[in-house]
Parts: structure tokens; sequence; C-alpha cells
């Protein structure tokens, strides 16, 4: 899915809460996450998200998100802690292959 049309806006922080593993977690590797969930306003209409995330969100805080023009209540949250990683290892395989 591409989200080139979505329109972005600032979502406000509702609620931040762990969630654990399930018990039937096949090994150890299965860790908990927080379960991070957001409320937006387009048009004067109130619209909710959620999504996952490794460290604690604080209520109230904004971000910002993207929603879709066309289903104002999808929307999609990026965990900017994480984007910056994945970044970073993208630009460092690029310049290990430049270097290569």
């Amino acid at each position: 899915m591409t989200y080139e049309h979505w329109s972005a806006i600032t979502a406000t922080i509702d609620s931040c809460h762990w969630e654990n593993p399930p018990s039937q977690a096949p090994s150890t590797l299965f860790v908990g996450h927080f379960i991070v969930v957001f409320s937006y306003v387009v048009d004067g209409n109130p619209y909710c998200g959620e999504f996952y995330s490794s460290h604690a969100w604080e209520k109230g805080m904004d971000l910002m998100i993207l929603y879709n023009p066309q289903n104002l209540g999808e929307s999609i949250a990026c965990d900017e802690s994480q984007s910056e990683a994945a970044l970073e290892w993208i630009f460092g395989l690029l310049e290990w292959i430049d270097l290569s």
C-alpha cells in the first residue's frame, strides 16, 4: 500500500499501555509492546487509531500521522525511533554498497 496521496495531520496520544506477549509464544524472543491510541479531527469530525511501539508515549503528546482522504477513519502512525533506526540501516547499507 502506498501513502503518497494521504494527508498529514497532527494527532494526540490518548493512551498508552503495555501488552505482554501471548502465553503460548513459541520462544522467549517474543516480548510485549505498548499499544498507543491516538485521536485526530478532520473537518470537525473526531477519529482515532492505534499503533504498536517499543517504548511508552506520554498521554497528550502530539505526533504527525497520515490519514486517507478517501476514508477519513483510516490512518497510519509511525514510531519515529523505529523509522529513524530503519533509515540509518538503509543508508548504512547503501554506503557499504558504494564502498564495495
